[in-house]
Formats: structure tokens, sequence, C-alpha cells
């Protein structure tokens, strides 16, 4: 196995500390969802408006849990990308991307010089991560 170097073991660390976040967020959505399901069977709505408020909550519920569950893949790819020293660096012009950069957005692919010529002058100034 390749040594990492001091940059990619806090890329590593930094990769690491997202995905425990994730998937804390991703069991606290789910076990949410559990215990509404609980308090529902008991809690029987009033009226339609009342039953179409709830699917619309679990829907919202399940909607986050799937993003969360999306992002979780995308950082075992980053990793699977740092083992094979890619992450970390600009995919279009090939400089490293800033470790200030990588805490704010970890599965970026772009420097922010080359993500604002992605997006364009239409997207205005201050809107990149």
């Amino acid at each position: 196995m390749v040594q990492l170097s001091e940059r990619q073991k806090q890329l590593a660390e930094l990769l690491l500390e997202e995905k425990r976040r994730l998937w804390t967020e991703v069991r606290r959505e789910l076990f949410d969802q559990v215990g509404d399901k609980l308090h529902a069977e008991y809690d029987i709505p009033q009226d339609v408006g009342d039953e179409g408020m709830i699917d619309v909550l679990e829907d919202i519920g399940l909607a986050v849990a799937d993003i969360r569950c999306q992002e979780l893949t995308r950082i075992d790819e980053v990793l699977r990308q740092l083992k094979e020293g890619r992450y970390g660096r600009c995919e279009d012009c090939g400089a490293e991307i800033s470790l200030k950069r990588l805490r704010v957005a970890p599965y970026t692919s772009c420097c922010i010089d080359c993500q604002e010529k992605r997006e364009g002058p239409a997207s205005g100034p201050g809107h990149t991560l």
C-alpha cells in the first residue's frame, strides 16, 4: 500500500469525519421516522388535510435520508480516489485544491478558479463554495 503524505492523512481524516457525521444524520432520520410511525398509530389524523401533511413530512424525511446516503456513497468514492492519489487535485487544471475548500466541500473535484469557470458569469459572484 502507498504511504500517505501528511496532506493525504488530513484529507482522509476530514472525509472520515464527514462520513461519521452523515451516518449519524441518517440514523437519526430513520429512527425519527420509526418513532413517528409508532406515534401515528395512536395519534390518528382527524381529517384528510392532517393525513396529507403527515405523508408530506414522511416523504421529506425519507428524501433527506436518501440524500445523505448519496453523500455517503460519494465519500466512499473520494476515499478510494485518495488511496489512488487522485483526491485533492483539480480535475480541470491539476492544481491542489486548498484544504479550506475541501473542508467546506469535501467531494469537490475542482479548485475555486476552475469551478467559477464552469459556472460561468451567469451565476454571479459569491456562489462558489
